[in-house]
Formats: structure tokens, sequence, C-alpha cells
């Protein structure tokens, strides 16, 4: 007989005895102290929290690459302008990170190249106004994190963002979710 020995005199955690209700009320947005609101430097300092949503993510990485590439001496990297018309598939993303990157660079570019909804830095800029407007205009200001999610997610209705963000639910109306949203999709780059 075949019998493996790995769980054998493992006990299984118990759970808390928190309530049950608290555990499965999704409209609460419980993240863990690296979401609170206010962090605290290197130097010591407090700063508001930044949460980024793909689009913007993307866009850092590439600008890191491309300055390393550039500070590297690379001709191509030199030209300042904007390059919303540049190629950007899996091909030119490995030549981006250059030789000597990780499989996992190759993959993060990769995910983000094609998950990122907005592909420029204008898109993304207006994006980001849209997204902290509205979180002022809300009953309740929306969370760093649920703002990127709204940049990040391509919900098309009001009812399918709460229902992925449930934390929005008491915080907007419908009808002025389903405006943002409708909104987002003008500046949304299809590619």
């Amino acid at each position: 007989m075949n019998v493996s020995t790995s769980t054998l005199g493992v006990r299984r955690r118990k759970a808390n005895n928190q309530n049950i209700d608290d555990e499965e009320n999704a409209a609460l947005l419980k993240l863990g102290p690296e979401f609170q609101l206010t962090q605290i430097t290197n130097a010591g300092e407090e700063e508001q929290l930044i949460a980024l949503n793909l689009s913007e993510s993307r866009l850092l990485i590439r600008a890191a690459l491309k300055e390393r590439k550039r500070s590297k001496g690379d001709r191509k990297y030199d030209n300042d302008d904007d390059d919303e018309n540049e190629k950007e598939d899996e091909i030119s993303n490995m030549e981006l990170a250059g030789p000597n990157s990780s499989e996992i660079m190759r993959k993060t570019l990769n995910y983000l190249t094609n998950f990122a909804r907005f592909k420029n830095q204008s898109s993304a800029d207006t994006v980001e106004k849209l997204l902290t407007d509205f979180s002022l205009q809300a009953s309740e200001p929306l969370h760093p994190f649920e703002i990127a999610q709204l940049g990040t997610l391509e919900c098309e209705d009001a009812e399918e963002a709460k229902s992925l963000i449930p934390s929005l639910v008491n915080k907007v109306s419908d009808v002025q979710l389903q405006s943002l949203l409708t909104e987002l999709r003008k500046y949304q780059t299809l590619s």
C-alpha cells in the first residue's frame, strides 16, 4: 500500500474566532499594512500611498529600460520623441529589456503589453485625472487601490465594476460609475 506521509502528524490551522460575516463582507476594503494611506519612506518621512494601474506600470518600466539603454550609449533610444507608434510585441520587448534580462522581466513586459488599456502617456495622464476627480466626487473618497483597479479592469457596466471591486458598492452610485466607465472607454488604446 502506497501511503503518503507528508501530512502525517501535521495539524491543520484552526479558524480564528472571527465573525463569519466579517470575513465574507467584501464591501469593506480590507488590505494589509502595506496599503495604508500614509506610508513611511526609507528616510522616515510620511508620504501618501501610490497605486499604479497596469498602463502606468507599463509606461514607467518602459521609460526606465529606455533610460538604462540611453545611459549605456544605445543610439536607438537617444530620441526623446513619444513612441506612440512604436511596434510593441514580444521581440521588441526582449530587445528593450536587453539580452541579459531575466525571464521574469520579459514576461512582465509582455503581460503589460497585452493587458494595459492606455498605451500612450497622454491617455494615461488623462485617465489618472479622470479617476482622481471621480474619487473626489464619490460619497467617500476611493482608496488608491480602488482607483488603480478602475484604471486596469475593462468593465462594461457599473454592475460588473461593483462585482469585481465590491468595496465600491457604498461609495458611488451606478449612474456615476457608468458615466466614468464610458469616459474611460474613450481613452482606451486599441491594438
